[in-house]
């Protein structure tokens, strides 16, 4: 009954100005979870799905190497949960500072688990040609491994190196830049759910963005300090650091009928040049 009572509170509408896009009679969107999809996400990719008139599979893609995972699915979303190994973003303007602060990062088993792979899977999705098309959807660490993947740092712990609390279980205003698909997705800033205590290294990569030519942060929050979404500009990819699944639905809705539809999309064009 408690499970019930949710969905129902999350199923609210909110009408996004997307192109429609329609799915054949009996087929099915797959959608694949680069670690374990909860409840939330679930509710919400199904809620979404239904009131898009789609079906949905929802496949746990870990269990593949990224290269038949990349195959498998029509879209790929990449959830929230460990810290990332610094390792990974060590870049040599930062290696000493990273060494010394390592006590900073929350190693946990999930980490271990899934940096390896989610790290290769958005490596191989933003090289391969062939998935030029498939929508990426990452939140809290899945926008924080779209960045590293990119060679983007993070900040070890932002209260210590940015001198803002940590987010944990907060809502905050998320401010879009002009002319993204941030903008496109919603028609008005939002308040977005968080937890997290790391985030993209803002200045580091304002101070090298030449080096990121497909990379664009298009919201922040905080005066600009803590970047609220990454998106590639040569796929439909799009991270978020706030949490879409658990926040309010002019911040969850919007999003995931874009992913939604950019799966259907995705599908459709694979059969057609079958």
């Amino acid at each position: 009954m408690i499970k019930k009572v949710l969905l129902l509170g999350l199923v609210v509408q909110v009408p996004i100005s997307l192109p429609a896009c329609e799915l054949p009679r009996g087929e099915v969107l797959t959608i694949g979870c680069s670690y374990n999809c909860d409840f939330f996400y679930r509710a919400r990719l199904i809620l979404n799905a239904w009131s898009l008139g789609y079906s949905t599979e929802i496949i746990d893609l870990s269990t593949h190497s990224p290269e038949v995972a990349l195959a498998k699915t029509d879209a790929v979303l990449l959830p929230g949960g460990a810290d990332i190994n610094p390792d990974l973003y060590s870049v040599p303007a930062l290696k000493t500072y990273i060494e010394n602060n390592r006590s900073l990062v929350k190693f946990t088993e999930e980490g271990k688990q899934r940096d390896g792979f989610e790290y290769e899977l958005v490596k191989q999705y933003s090289s391969n040609e062939n998935y030029k098309e498939l929508p990426m959807l990452g939140i809290c660490r899945g926008l924080q491994m779209m960045s590293v993947a990119k060679g983007i740092p993070l900040y070890l712990d932002l209260e210590t190196e940015v001198g803002i609390s940590n987010r944990m279980h907060r809502f905050d205003k998320i401010e879009r830049t002009p002319a993204s698909l941030m903008s496109k997705i919603y028609s008005e800033d939002i308040k977005g759910y968080k937890i997290h205590h790391q985030g993209i290294r803002v200045a580091y990569f304002e101070q090298n963005q030449t080096q990121y030519p497909t990379v664009k942060l298009t919201a922040f929050s905080h005066d600009n300090k803590i970047a609220e979404a990454i998106e590639y500009t040569d796929r439909p990819a799009l991270g978020v650091q706030y949490h879409p699944e658990r926040s309010f639905s002019g911040a969850s809705t919007p999003i995931f009928k874009w992913f939604l539809t950019k799966a259907c999309e995705y599908k459709n064009s694979r059969k057609e040049k079958i």
